[in-house]
């Protein structure tokens, strides 16, 4: 759980200076499509990091000798990882007890980049309200 959180802590970091850096840009003519670009990297760089958990858990498994293949474990990773729970892959034994551990740390991990994403909708919501009611107020 130790590397999941330096990994998201990671990937939670480099989203962030990516963001602040594209943030002092100007948006252009189509601010929307920046905008959505901008959110669009932010999205990708929060998403592998989450990505890179699933296939550390994977790792993890096959070490110990959950799965036959990696396919499995990182399918079986995943579905964990973001508490899906199919339930048609499962652990055996006392290796059960690490698939809670594993839902856990995701959920933890997905709120750290739902709280990154959603802090950088705000900040562009109100940089956008700022340019906006700025350029109102000129034309009035």
């Amino acid at each position: 759980m130790s590397v999941c959180l330096a990994l998201q802590a990671l990937a939670s970091m480099l989203a962030a200076r990516y963001f602040a850096r594209a943030t002092k840009q100007p948006l252009g003519p189509k601010p929307w499509r920046s905008i959505f670009v901008q959110f669009s990297i932010l999205m990708i760089v929060l998403m592998i990091g989450n990505i890179v958990q699933v296939a550390f858990w994977a790792l993890l498994y096959r070490s110990l000798g959950a799965f036959e293949d990696f396919e499995t474990a990182v399918y079986f990773s995943g579905v964990t990882f973001t508490s899906l729970g199919y339930g048609d892959v499962v652990l055996t034994g006392r290796m059960r007890l690490l698939a809670p551990l594993q839902a856990a740390n995701g959920l933890m991990m997905f709120g750290v980049t739902t709280a990154l994403f959603i802090a950088a909708v705000q900040h562009a919501t109100t940089e956008w309200s700022a340019t906006h009611s700025a350029g109102a107020q000129d034309a009035g």
